[in-house]
């Protein structure tokens, strides 16, 4: 049964209420007297047993407290009445007593209930408050059949708690402290002496999770003591600071306690503390020890490792540190794999830093031993590490050369490197590790006289004996291997050989990584082929005649994919180098070397003789490669032939009519004779054609070869002599006269002149034309029905160019040449590429102001401004800031008024122009030129004038570039 504000713990039965009434009634004599002190009734009320009750109406204290009324009786106004029937309860069989009515009849007075054999107020009865055993707890109350809290107090699990202080209802009920907590003001506290971290309550000085301060945790193996991380250290010595000393001990039966990164677990251990009195680097040894030792040397504020050795030779062990003043250190010595035994700990402190320790003595080869155990750490490689003791040396080359120094023999991991002049020097090389090993290398070229300073370090705090090896790089002999005059042969080499490097230079690719020499003697006249097939990198192979120094007989960089072919004509005995070397200084490696024999047939094989025209015919099918044309690809197979001239004339050769794509060249004289043209592919196809201009008697040699290592087959060879006009040793004269205009056809005309400006493998029509006059000529193609190439030379065909133009506005050309009176000037009307057919050519004489020959003089005004027009002037003068400049000009001459710096631009005007000043006229030194000044396309040029110095300044366009101008001249300096 529930009453408002409380909760029902349990339900008694009837059995059980009898029993607790009986126990109440036993207890209420010696208990009365000791609650009756703390208890109160309300008026009308008695207390009786430790209970206030109405002894009017209570059957068991009616009328006084312990007068029980008899069973079946009820007390009424102080007396039991009623029959004796009644006992046993109200109702039909033996529920509890809880009313007044029942079978029996009335028990208890209105308002009071039956609880066990009394009669008692539900409504203020504390052993029955609100139902028959509902007793309140001692300090409650029964009001209103409910127990109450005093003030200040909460029901809590049917007790009332102060929500304030209660542990087990802090703040609210059930809410209970910790056993390290207490309740404050509703809240649960960290007891006196810990703090709340992460909601636990720790001890700052001593919790490894969070040490001196929440969160600060300690790494494993340490402890926290007084809030800090620390290891723990067993017995150990304190040895102070004293340098040098000596310590002895041994491990026997001593304990283990930090399990060294160095040595195997279980080795036990014997630990020192000491202090550094200054700061330097410090050496702890255990020389003269009894067994295999090692020893470390830790922090001794958390224990963090600083050094451990295992070995320092035999069984030694020793470690250097670099420690600031007054720094304490543990000292451990401890056992290889678990060995023990009687020790000796040696304790030192190290020289200042030095630098250099010593000089290398210049007579070589020179080996210096040292030890860098006791040395401090004086510099720093750009390749080492910090904190690492070194030694220097200073070392002065007697002479130019290449020189080696490397650390071969020494007992640590070095770190060598070079400085130059003195130990702050630029670093010359440095080097940690050779081939994989711990040895240190440097090769280095040096000037006679040049001191170097080379520095012995270690890595990562690595010391110990050393040795300093210096050398002189001494070349291999060239040829360094003998063929001898065996043919065919293989062999193989490499040339990825330590220090070597590249020592002869290649007339092809670079030629510049190390190379391998042989020597090979012919054993009869004929034509030997080398080639480096097979070989694993880029090759480059050479022949010399002789000596390593002779003269090239051949060179080839890639014949097949990356490697190299040469071919030579050898006279029996006649002795060759063979240079086998690398693309690039990177390029180098395993090699075959492949050396054949083919008897080479005559050259020239047959003399044409100076008969023109003629036609030959043969075949390269079964002919060999011995001669390398300068146009198309090489390695195909030729037939050679002479030929001599019997007239001074214009001469045409060609193979057209032959079965493969031929190339032709031309040699003065003989098969070793210099290249006069070289033809591919003629009228753009692939046969190939020459035009020579021959002196009568002039023999020449005429190569007939592939234009790939594959084309060979029947070919027609062509000689004729072409006796039309047009050509440069007879070219069509138009005289003096201007303007006119001719026209013509380059279809049949021999192609003789290459242009310098477009690309041309054309015929050309040649004139020659003699100005009357100084001036500025026109000449053009427009109106031609082919794309066309012009080019005006001086007095011949080998002149120098007085202008080139590809092309004008269109497919047709124009040029401008600035001529002398009677200057002969010779024209060739050229095609594109192969481009030929009718032409119109035009000569004419620009007679405007403002080109080379009249040019308008701006006198000597200052500032100067000028307008004017390059619209359809000519171009007569290239600027050198240019390229590929084809536009028309304007030419000025001005003459500086005073000494000084004059600015010339051309800012205002409306197109891009090329601003360029000239001394003594158009062909005059170029003094300066100037393309674009800032984004306007305009052009500016500052130069230095002397008073009365004549200049020409020639406003041009960028590209065909034209238009109105305006030119500015003034003092750059107001």
């Amino acid at each position: 049964m529930s009453q408002p504000g409380l909760r029902s713990r349990f339900d008694l039965s009837s059995t059980a209420l009898r029993l607790t009434a009986a126990a109440l009634l036993v207890c209420s004599a010696s208990c009365a007297q000791e609650v009756s002190s703390n208890i109160s009734c309300d008026d009308g009320l008695a207390l009786c047993g430790g209970a206030c009750t109405d002894t009017q109406a209570d059957p068991g204290n009616c009328g006084d407290c312990d007068s029980v009324c008899a069973s079946g009786q009820r007390c009424e106004a102080g007396e039991c009445v009623g029959a004796d029937d009644g006992a046993g309860g109200s109702g039909a069989g033996g529920g509890d007593d809880l009313g007044s009515s029942g079978t029996g009849g009335a028990l208890c007075a209105p308002g009071l209930a039956l609880c066990s054999g009394d009669c008692v107020d539900l409504d203020i009865h504390p052993h029955h408050c609100g139902g028959c055993g509902q007793a309140c707890p001692i300090g409650q109350p029964c009001e209103h059949g409910a127990c109450r809290c005093d003030a200040g107090l909460a029901a809590c699990d049917g007790g009332c708690a102060d929500l304030s202080n209660d542990p087990l209802h802090c703040g609210s009920c059930e809410v209970r402290c910790a056993f390290d907590q207490t309740c404050m003001d509703g809240a649960c506290l960290c007891n006196e002496g810990l703090t709340d971290c992460d909601g636990r309550c720790v001890v700052l000085a001593s919790d490894l999770a969070h040490c001196g301060a929440c969160g600060a945790a300690c790494d494993a193996g340490l402890v926290c003591q007084a809030g800090t991380c620390t290891c723990v250290v067993g017995e150990h010595e304190d040895i102070g600071s004293t340098v040098p000393q000596v310590v002895r001990g041994t491990t026997l039966d001593a304990g283990t306690y930090f399990g060294l990164a160095c040595v195997a677990a279980g080795s036990t251990e014997v630990v020192y503390r000491f202090r550094a009195e200054e700061l330097g680097r410090y050496r702890f040894d255990t020389a003269g020890s009894s067994y295999d030792t090692a020893i470390a040397v830790l922090g001794s504020a958390v224990c963090d490792e600083l050094a451990c050795n295992d070995e320092r030779g035999d069984a030694e062990a020793a470690v250097s540190v670099v420690l600031d003043e007054g720094e304490e250190v543990l000292v451990v010595v401890s056992g290889y794999n678990g060995a023990q035994g009687d020790f000796v700990l040696s304790i030192d402190r190290a020289a200042p830093p030095v630098c250099p320790v010593g000089n290398i003595d210049p007579t070589l080869p020179q080996a210096v031993s040292g030890d860098t155990w006791m040395r401090d750490d004086a510099l720093v490689p750009s390749c080492g590490s910090l904190d690492t003791p070194d030694a220097s040396y200073t070392f002065t080359a007697p002479h130019a050369g290449r020189y080696i120094f490397d650390t071969a023999g020494s007992s640590y991991d070095t770190v060598l490197e070079l400085r130059n002049g003195t130990c702050t020097g630029s670093v010359i090389s440095c080097n940690d590790n050779i081939s994989a090993g711990t040895t240190s290398r440097i090769v280095t070229n040096l000037t006679a006289g040049q001191t170097v300073v080379a520095i012995v370090d270690g890595v990562a705090g690595e010391s110990g004996p050393f040795t300093l090896n210096v050398t002189e790089y001494a070349g291999p002999s060239c040829p360094e291997l003998v063929l001898g005059t065996t043919f065919p042969q293989r062999v193989t080499g490499t040339t990825a050989i330590l220090d070597r490097e590249s020592a002869l230079s290649a007339s092809c690719g670079s030629g510049a990584g190390p190379e391998v020499t042989y020597a090979f003697t012919a054993p009869a006249d004929a034509l030997y082929t080398f080639d480096t097939f097979g070989s694993a990198f880029d090759t480059v192979l050479h022949l010399r005649d002789g000596t390593c120094s002779g003269p090239s007989l051949g060179c080839n960089d890639d014949s097949s994919d990356l490697q190299s072919q040469v071919k030579a004509l050898l006279e029996e005995g006649q002795t060759i180098v063979v240079v086998v070397d690398g693309f690039s200084s990177s390029a180098s490696g395993a090699f075959t070397l492949n050396v054949s024999q083919t008897m080479a047939p005559p050259c020239p094989q047959i003399d044409l003789g100076s008969t023109a025209p003629q036609t030959v015919t043969g075949t390269t099918v079964e002919a060999v490669d011995i001669l390398r044309p300068t146009c198309g690809n090489a390695g195909g197979r030729e037939a050679t032939y002479s030929f001599t001239a019997p007239v001074t004339g214009t001469y045409i050769f060609d193979t057209f009519g032959s079965s493969f794509d031929t190339t032709l060249s031309a040699l003065e004289g003989t098969c070793s004779g210099a290249t006069i043209r070289c033809n591919t592919d003629a009228a753009g196809g692939q046969q190939s054609r020459l035009t020579l201009e021959l002196e009568e008697e002039q023999t020449i040699l005429l190569l007939v070869d592939g234009g790939s290592a594959s084309a060979s087959g029947d070919f027609t060879l062509n000689v004729d002599r072409f006796a039309g006009g047009g050509i440069c040793s007879a070219p069509i004269d138009l005289g003096s006269r201007f303007p006119q205009v001719v026209t013509g056809s380059t279809v049949e005309q021999p192609e003789s002149v290459t242009p310098t400006c477009g690309s041309s493998n054309a015929p050309e029509m040649i004139y020659s034309f003699t100005a009357p006059d100084r001036g500025t000529y026109m000449f053009n193609t427009f109106g031609s029905s082919f794309d066309t190439i012009l080019q005006i030379l001086n007095g011949s065909c080998g002149g120098t160019s007085l202008g080139c133009n590809d092309d004008s506005g269109g497919l047709q050309s124009r040029v401008f040449a600035d001529l002398a009176a009677g200057q002969t000037a010779f024209i060739a009307v050229d095609g594109r590429d192969t481009s030929a057919g009718d032409y119109v050519l035009q000569v004419d004489r620009f007679l405007g102001p403002g080109t080379c020959s009249t040019a308008i003089d701006l006198g000597s005004e200052l500032p100067l401004t000028r307008t004017g027009t390059t619209s359809n002037h000519p171009n007569s003068v290239a600027p050198s800031c240019v390229t590929g400049a084809n536009a028309p000009e304007m030419v000025f001459t001005y003459t500086a008024p005073v000494s000084g710096r004059y600015v010339i631009d051309t800012i205002g005007s409306s197109f891009d122009t090329v601003l360029h000043v000239h001394t003594s006229g158009c062909r005059g030194l170029e003094l300066g030129c100037n393309d674009s000044s800032g984004d306007s396309g305009a052009s500016r040029l500052i130069r230095r004038f002397n008073a009365g110095q004549v200049i020409t300044v020639v406003v041009d366009g960028y590209g065909a570039a034209s238009g109105n101008f305006t030119l500015h001249i003034s003092p750059a300096d107001p």
